[in-house]
């Protein structure tokens, strides 16, 4: 397991109360979820449906999965990558990028 980087996807059309709810930020042991606004706005109260839940400490995940245990609507889905394979995506995304570059200079 420890080669193996746990990836925890959140589907914001199924998290959509996560003031209200807090499954994910109450349950999980090592504190990897924050939950925040997405904008915020000079002179008012910024709307509670702005709020998200981020897995925002990720390197910090244990792979326990009660966060997705704890969702109520299933939106939290907790899965694992391999260390080699992080950095070949990683590898293969930033030469992308350096290429798209080199074609718009």
């Amino acid at each position: 397991m420890r080669d193996m980087i746990a990836q925890i996807n959140i589907d914001y059309d199924l998290c959509q109360d996560p003031l209200v709810c807090r499954g994910c930020l109450t349950v999980c042991p090592t504190v990897v979820f924050v939950c925040g606004p997405t904008k915020i706005w000079k002179f008012r109260e910024t709307d509670t449906k702005e709020y998200k839940v981020v897995a925002r400490y990720i390197d910090k995940c244990s792979g326990c999965g009660d966060c997705e245990k704890a969702c109520p609507t299933g939106a939290l889905k907790l899965g694992f990558i391999s260390r080699a394979e992080l950095r070949d995506r990683f590898r293969a995304e930033r030469a992308a990028k350096l290429a798209a570059q080199q074609i718009q200079e």
